[in-house]
Parts: C-alpha cells; sequence; structure tokens
C-alpha cells in the first residue's frame, strides 16, 4: 500500500522504478548463471562468435574439418582442455589417431584425461553416450564418420542428461547433414605467408541455437607449441607471438 500523500504520478514512477530495478537483477542472474554453465573454447574470439560466449554445458558441438590437416583436431582438444577445470575429459579413440603430445600442445591435462579405445563403431558410440551421462565429467571428445539420426538424437539426450559438453569431430560431409548439435564449427585451412611459422585456419559458426550464424574468425595456430592466435595482418610470426594468448 502506498501512503495516501502519493499523488498517482509518483507512484507510477516509483512501480517503474521497481520493474526496472527487478529486469535488472533477472538479467544479472540469468547471465550469472548461463556463465557458471558455460565453456569457454580457450580462444577468445571464438568465444565472442557464440551466443553463450562459450559452449555450454549438458550440449553437443560439432567440429567440422572441412578437409584433411585443417587444425580442427587441435582447437577440439583445447576446448575439452578448458572443460577439464570441472571434470575430466573422455576421449573415445577407435582411430588411435590421438596421442600425448598433441594434448599437451592443446593445453590438457593428461592426469586427467581418460583415453578410451573401442574395438568398434557400435562401441564407440556406447562409450560416449554413456560418458555424456556420467555426471561431473568435463568433456567428452570422439571423432565421428557418420550418425544415423536416432544414433544423434541419443548422443544429444545423454548429453542433456549429464554435466558435460560433449565434442564431436567430424569430416567435410556432416556438414550437409542435419543433426542435433547446439553450435556446428566449419574449419577451414587457409594459405598463409610462406615467411609465417604458423599454420592459418578459418573458423566459422554454420549453426548456433538461439543466435546469429555464418560468422567467422582466421586463426593461426603452431602445432609444435600450441600458440593460437588472431591471423597476423603481416607475416611478421614475431608480431603474431606477441599477439597470442591462451
Amino acid at each position: 500500500m502506498f501512503p495516501a500523500t502519493f499523488s498517482s504520478d509518483h507512484r507510477s514512477r516509483t512501480v517503474q522504478k521497481l520493474r526496472a530495478r527487478l529486469s535488472r537483477f533477472q538479467r544479472g542472474l540469468r547471465l550469472e548463471t548461463r556463465a557458471r554453465r558455460t565453456v569457454s573454447t580457450g580462444i577468445a574470439t571464438l568465444d565472442d562468435m557464440l551466443p553463450d560466449q562459450g559452449l555450454p554445458r549438458s550440449t553437443l558441438s560439432e567440429w567440422i574439418a572441412a578437409e584433411r590437416g585443417s587444425g580442427v583436431a587441435m582447437l577440439a582438444l583445447r576446448a575439452g582442455g578448458q572443460a577439464q577445470r570441472e571434470g575430466p575429459l573422455i576421449v573415445v579413440d577407435s582411430e588411435r589417431t590421438f596421442y600425448a603430445p598433441a594434448f599437451r600442445a592443446a593445453g590438457v591435462r593428461i592426469d586427467e584425461t581418460i583415453l578410451v579405445r573401442p574395438e568398434s563403431r557400435n562401441e564407440a558410440l556406447w562409450a560416449v553416450e554413456q560418458s555424456l551421462r556420467c555426471s561431473g565429467v568435463g568433456a567428452v571428445l570422439c571423432r565421428v564418420d557418420r550418425l544415423r539420426t536416432q544414433e544423434f538424437r541419443r548422443l544429444q539426450l545423454a548429453a542433456e542428461a549429464g554435466t558435460a559438453i560433449g565434442i564431436l569431430i567430424r569430416p567435410a560431409a556432416a556438414r550437409r547433414q542435419p543433426g542435433w548439435a547446439d553450435v556446428r564449427l566449419l574449419v577451414t585451412p587457409v594459405p598463409s605467408g610462406s615467411q609465417s611459422f604458423f599454420r592459418r585456419m578459418e573458423v566459422r559458426c554454420i549453426y548456433a541455437k538461439g543466435g546469429f550464424t555464418d560468422r567467422s574468425i582466421q586463426l593461426d595456430v603452431s602445432d609444435e607449441t600450441g600458440v593460437v592466435c588472431l591471423a597476423a595482418a603481416v607475416s611478421d610470426s614475431a608480431t603474431a607471438l606477441r599477439t597470442a594468448w591462451a
């Protein structure tokens, strides 16, 4: 109840102020909650492209290689390493393509990584699904060539049931297939200067649930050191190193 001495205009202004304060409080609470449930990709400018400023927990992301040698695995591992702050990284490696030096270069902690090497495709999908359902897991990463709609849906439901971010490394053909991932990133190699010590790539967000898509950045990556930085405007690698960030 407002005092009788308050005019109707005064009451109206007071109510509007209270509503504005409540709206700001609710917006801040939503942002805080979203921040707690989002994992950085490990690349600030890539995070900025995504609606949630990173990869939301309990969701799947697709990292699609436009062609072999694109560097997609290092970028995906970097995101997996960031997720280790909340739990172990589980790598389902049926193709036997991951090895310890690549983990370290991408910032992945070996002592907090579980490497699973199934004998068949069905075993690999089962391992990914069960790992996604486990609470306390930071991320689950796997190379997946093909996925039937029902299989993709099962993985998406498993991710929703757990706490991990699901990271699926996919071939170029996956771009033309429907999926259940919240985020789809296409990684394409880009020619760099002959004097550059970095490998250059374009990362394009071709789908992001709840936000704008078809945005891209170019990155320079050192396979030896794991340094990732925005593509240098000039071919001076020393300049690129000075602008590098984790």
